[in-house]
């Protein structure tokens, strides 16, 4: 993730005047990101390997984060927070206590990716090979068993946000809420055919399939190909899954209604998606999507680059979006803010993914479960804080029938 954060070199500039125009030491660097640590208000004690211990602020902490070597301090210091969170993922650094508090350190080291990574993500995404690319990246975050998710998720499986009545609302009744509202922005009747373009563990394949809706969904996850195969068969639902890549597909038919909920993030080129839905819709059909968004900056950094998404995934520009579907001749329904409901769905799947910590780390190694958990504690303070954002959008080939009818049947 990225967002605005502070440079090493502006910590210094902090500390006032008494600063060397020496370059700074290790204690220096460590200092100086303490006491900004210190000024976003994070409560944590650092123990350090030499056995000494430091605090952010004069109050108990609320964490404490034990360093078993001098390189994890050192990444620490020095602002470095991909070698900082692979220290984590080694063991080599440990949490204790609660871990949206040390999460806050991502407000003050700097998470934006190299140009030199810039460039060849831009690079990558014109090559001729651009599908295996994408099925190679795919199968890195989501081709592992379905046993390593299903244990935190909610009833329906979904890996996107829910809509949340409140901090404390049941997950799985989020999530039912938000598809229930894609399918009635959408108009979707039984015999209707949709399609769900990135299907994951069949959450919408499943809720909409029970209702008579003929979803048609698309993957190139051969996991949850698999798996959401398996689903339809074993509950009889009017549904089917195509293991194809979106930039490939050719549906036979036009559709009556399209839904991303979460996969924008994975089609950065916003033209071809427009494209695809101008010839693949019927003239009255609606798409509904949902997505995780940046204001300024859209490249995820180096961590989630290299350990979760390492192929085209990018936050999605909310305006570039609006601009290329109302020029393909699209008009805007709705967008709503969700970044709560993003936020406590990840912190959601962050208590999940606690609560089966030892049984899954002993099946698919600890690195694997720690990875999953920084990610979703710091996407959860990145959404809390708003340096991430998170809509839902609507929009059609046509003009709502009534502005006030938020579920218009169609005419």
């Amino acid at each position: 993730m990225t967002g605005h954060s502070w440079r090493c070199s502006a910590l210094f500039a902090r500390l006032g005047p008494g600063i060397s125009s020496q370059p700074p030491s290790p204690a220096e660097r460590l200092d100086a990101l303490i006491a900004a640590l210190g000024r976003t208000g994070a409560r944590i004690a650092l123990s350090l390997p030499d056995g000494t211990t430091r605090t952010t602020s004069d109050q108990p902490p609320r964490a404490r984060v034990v360093f078993r070597d001098d390189a994890a301090v050192a990444a620490l210091a020095r602002g470095r927070h991909l070698l900082l969170a692979e220290a984590f993922l080694a063991a080599r650094v440990d949490i204790e206590g609660d871990p949206y508090e040390v999460v806050k350190v991502t407000d003050v080291i700097d998470l934006e990716p190299s140009l030199l990574t810039r460039l060849r993500l831009a690079l990558r995404l014109r090559l001729p090979n651009r599908t295996a690319y994408n099925a190679a990246a795919v199968a890195f975050h989501y081709d592992r068993p379905a046993d390593f998710f299903l244990p935190w998720f909610e009833r329906w499986r979904s890996y996107s946000h829910g809509f949340y009545a409140g901090p404390d609302d049941d997950p799985s009744a989020a999530q039912a809420r938000k598809m229930q509202h894609a399918i009635d922005q959408l108009g979707l009747r039984p015999g209707m055919r949709v399609l769900d373009m990135g299907g994951g563990w069949g959450c919408f394949v499943e809720y909409a399939g029970r209702q008579g809706i003929r979803v048609e969904a698309i993957t190139i996850s051969r996991a949850q190909y698999r798996f959401v195969a398996e689903l339809i068969a074993r509950e009889h639902l009017p549904c089917s899954v195509t293991l194809v890549d979106f930039l490939t597909y050719r549906p036979a038919a036009p559709y009556d209604g399209a839904v991303f909920m979460g996969t924008l993030e994975h089609v950065p080129d916003y033209q071809r998606v427009a494209e695809f839905l101008e010839r693949h819709l019927t003239a009255d059909a609606r798409v509904y999507a949902d997505f995780c968004a940046q204001r300024t900056s859209f490249q995820v950094g180096a961590f989630l680059q290299k350990h979760l998404w390492p192929g085209p995934v990018a936050y999605v520009d909310l305006a570039a979006l609006v601009r290329v579907l109302t020029r393909a001749g699209f008009t805007i329904h709705e967008i709503g803010d969700d970044t709560r409901s993003y936020a406590y769905t990840v912190r959601d799947w962050a208590r999940g993914l606690e609560t089966h910590h030892a049984a899954l780390a002993a099946r698919f190694g600890e690195p694997a479960v720690r990875t999953f958990l920084l990610f979703f504690w710091a996407s959860h303070h990145f959404l809390m804080t708003d340096r991430t954002q998170a809509y839902h959008l609507v929009a059609g080939r046509q003009a709502r029938s009534t502005g006030r009818d938020h579920s218009a049947s169609r005419e």
